[in-house]
């Protein structure tokens, strides 16, 4: 046993090993990311209370399974991989998730979860030594970024935190890092971040907390030339969904917060004015379809109710009211697929069907001719 384990009761008898520590540049003919977040465990105390009751149990242990089959070249936990940010829970992240990818690099991202108990997020450091920028004194900065050059086409990879009430003067730090890495040689870029500037996942969904994402991620879109930013990974929210808010050319929106952890309501728009945003938040429609689906999949096993029909579908009661998919009925849950190559980017969507196995059922391509356009895979 290291000094290490028996002092944290953490193992770093195998070191994680990270998809990229700051500044390292990996050159491929492809690169492949596996994306999901909120796998951390059920909580019985705030769960119900925030209306997460979809189903839970085996989820993360199905998704991570399967990534595994699939051997992707990183897998990126976009944060809440854990009840809190405690030593103890660490230990059961190590023991019940990475334990079930050992051959996969991994990019943990920090969620507001992480920060409880930890807000130095020193017991993260001591799973992840190599993660984030060296910010000296004995601090821990949680953001960072790496390069894939796929065939001469340069990607830039950052990890952002939006938390900044949990980092406090770490955020102006986070920000004149940002005015430095935005430079550089690079084509494209897509970040990876916890807290959402876009969300349809809740009873009462819960969009940009405090500004807090926004002013993140407007910095960095601000911060480089026009349509470098491609698409922004978040886990906020307990569903999976795609928006398009500044349409097909715009930055895309995905969130990969149906990682396992109990399941939310996925409405399929919003009224931007009553978050505070001009656009209107809604599911890419080709997203939806293929949701819907998913509903007259399950529909056929076991008949749903009226009301989560027509909910799904617009219709009867629930017309003219924004569609939802319930989280204990029809719930997104699933992991991302990420795949660059040369100039091209692609996603692919791995649904968590009811029956434990997992099945790719949407994928989005981007072309400069049509920018981003959903296809039912």
């Amino acid at each position: 046993m290291s000094l290490l384990t028996f002092i944290f009761g953490i193992s770093t008898a195998q070191a994680v090993t990270l998809c990229g520590v700051e500044g390292q540049k990996h050159s491929v003919e492809r690169y492949e990311f596996a994306i999901l977040g909120n796998t951390r465990p059920l909580d019985v105390k705030s769960d119900p209370v925030a209306g997460r009751i979809g189903p839970t149990k085996g989820v993360t242990e199905s998704l991570l399974k399967d990534i595994a089959k699939e051997s992707p070249d990183c897998v990126v936990f976009v944060g809440d991989m854990v009840k809190n940010g405690s030593k103890k829970e660490w230990k059961k992240f190590e023991k019940n998730q990475l334990a079930l990818i050992p051959e996969v690099s991994v990019q943990p991202v920090i969620g507001d979860n992480e920060a409880i108990k930890d807000p130095k997020y020193l017991n993260t450091e001591i799973l992840f030594p190599d993660m984030g920028t060296d910010i000296g004194y004995n601090r821990v900065g949680s953001w960072s970024y790496f390069d894939v050059d796929t065939n001469g086409t340069s990607w830039r990879i950052l990890v952002l935190d939006a938390n900044k009430e949990a980092l406090t003067s770490r955020w102006n730090e986070q920000q004149l890092w940002l005015d430095e890495v935005t430079k550089g040689d690079f084509d494209s870029m897509f970040v990876f971040v916890h807290l959402p500037w876009y969300n349809l996942a809740g009873s009462t969904p819960k969009m940009n907390p405090n500004g807090h994402p926004e002013e993140l991620i407007s910095y960095v879109e601000g911060s480089v030339d026009m349509l470098k930013v491609r698409g922004v990974f978040f886990g906020g929210g307990h569903a999976n969904q795609v928006l398009l808010p500044n349409g097909p050319y715009g930055t895309l929106h995905v969130g990969a917060g149906g990682g396992g952890a109990p399941a939310e309501d996925l409405y399929q728009w919003q009224s931007g004015m009553e978050h505070g945003l001009v656009e209107k938040p809604e599911l890419e429609s080709t997203f939806v379809d293929v949701l819907r689906e998913q509903v007259d999949r399950l529909h056929g096993q076991s008949s749903l109710s009226p009301a989560t029909l027509d909910k799904a579908y617009n219709t009867g009661t629930y017309k003219d009211f924004p569609g939802l998919f319930e989280g204990t009925q029809v719930p997104t849950q699933g992991w991302w697929e990420l795949v660059l190559k040369g100039t091209k980017s692609s996603i692919v969507y791995h649904h968590h069907l009811t029956n434990g196995s997992v099945e790719p059922i949407y994928e989005l391509h981007y072309s400069d001719k049509r920018g981003w356009k959903g296809y039912k895979k």
